[in-house]
Order: structure tokens, then sequence, then C-alpha cells
């Protein structure tokens, strides 16, 4: 069984910072000139970073494991705090702090808020780190630890387009400011993140590769969208 360092569980602890980053204020629509955009646009590519930083270093399972954890640990946080605020009567001083925070967690409506943008970050980003792994596994295959940049920018190009269709949808379906507009500009965004990273990206995975001494490919083909290594009937 391969030991992975330490490392491993800073770019895992990292993902989780910022996938909770992302969807706190992925809530909150703000201007990008004429146009909105969820807040979350400056936190989530670096999930996808780090997410190609450890495919590149660490293989295909490893990154999987890596987006599960995270997911597992923004529902945990959710509920335990919808479990807290529900089950103990805020004091009477505080009733403006419990107030907050429920209209962080359910929205104005009972249904939205962080729990409707967390289900739909969770969706998203299974499905758009799914597609960036596999695309980067397979350039990955081809040009061995040469042309990093090819294949983080067309994986996460398509991750990115993945993910803010059915993050989009599913967060922002029919509340205000939806449409054809906030698609793009997230977009946009996001990838503009993806991009000016890249150099940082690279340095990290090239630093990583030189401490950790190994060499990993793992073929997709032998891993399910968890992670876990498919049975051979």
């Amino acid at each position: 069984m391969r030991r992975y360092s330490f490392n491993v569980v800073l770019i895992a602890v990292a993902s989780v910072v910022f996938a909770l980053m992302a969807n706190l204020v992925s809530g909150r629509l703000g201007f990008f000139g004429p146009y909105v955009a969820p807040m979350g646009v400056f936190f989530f590519p670096l999930i996808y970073v780090l997410s190609d930083v450890t495919s590149d270093v660490y293989g295909y399972r490893v990154s999987r494991y890596i987006s599960w954890i995270s997911s597992l640990c923004n529902i945990v946080f959710v509920v335990g705090i919808l479990i807290v605020i529900n089950a103990v009567k805020p004091a009477p001083w505080c009733t403006d702090s419990d107030n907050a925070i429920r209209l962080l967690m359910v929205g104005s409506s009972g249904a939205s808020g962080m729990i409707r943008v967390m289900i739909a970050g969770i969706i998203g980003s299974v499905l758009g780190g799914w597609v960036n792994d596999i695309i980067f596994q397979i350039f990955r295959h081809v040009d061995g630890t040469a042309q990093f940049a090819k294949r983080k920018l067309l994986s996460s190009l398509a991750a990115e387009a993945v993910d803010t269709g059915v993050f989009i949808t599913l967060a922002f379906a029919g509340a205000q400011g939806w449409g054809l507009a906030i698609y793009i500009v997230q977009f946009v965004l996001k990838y503009l993140v993806e991009v000016i990273t890249e150099p940082l990206a690279y340095l990290l995975s090239k630093r990583l590769r030189a401490v950790e001494g190994i060499e990993v490919f793992e073929d997709r083909n032998k891993f399910n969208i968890f992670g876990f290594e498919k049975k051979v009937r």
C-alpha cells in the first residue's frame, strides 16, 4: 500500500476550505460591470487548481477521494449548523444572530440560501471534477510530466463548463438575476482564475513531484467516479 506524505492532507484541507468559502458566499450575487455572478467565483476555481496538481502528482484516485471528502465536509458543516440552531432556543439578545444564520442557511423563502447553493455546488463540483480528472489523465498519459499547462487548461475548460451549467441552474433557476448572462459571466471569471493561477499550479506540481520522489499514473478506466477500483468479473 502506497503511503503519501502530509502534503496530501494539506491539499485536502485547502480544498475543503475553498469549497466552504465558495458555498458561503455564492448565494450573494455581485456586479461585474453590468452583469452579476456568484461571489464564489473567487474561491471555487482554486479547487480545480488543486485537483489538477493532485492528479498530476498523486493520480486519479487520490484526486477523486479529496473531491468526495470535500463534499462530505460541506454536508456535515451545514447539517451541524441546522441541528444546533433548531435544537437550542437562542437567548433573547441573540435573536439577530439567530435570524442572520437562518437567513444564510435557508434564505428568506426557507428553501434557498446555503442549503440550495451547497446542493448545487456538490453536484456541480462532483460532475465537473470528474470531467476534469478524466481529461487531465488522458493528456497525462499521452504527455507524461510535460505539457502541464495544456492538460490543465483544457481539462479545466471542460470542467468549468459542466460545473457552471449544473451549478447555476440548480442554485439560481427561477431566482432574480438568473439568465444566460450569469452563465457566461460565471464561466469566464472562473476560467480566468484558472488561467492566471496556471504558473503557480505548475510550480507547485513540479515541487511536489520533487519532494515526493514518485511517479504516479493511474489508468482512469480502472476506477469509478468515487475513486474505488472497479471489480473485474
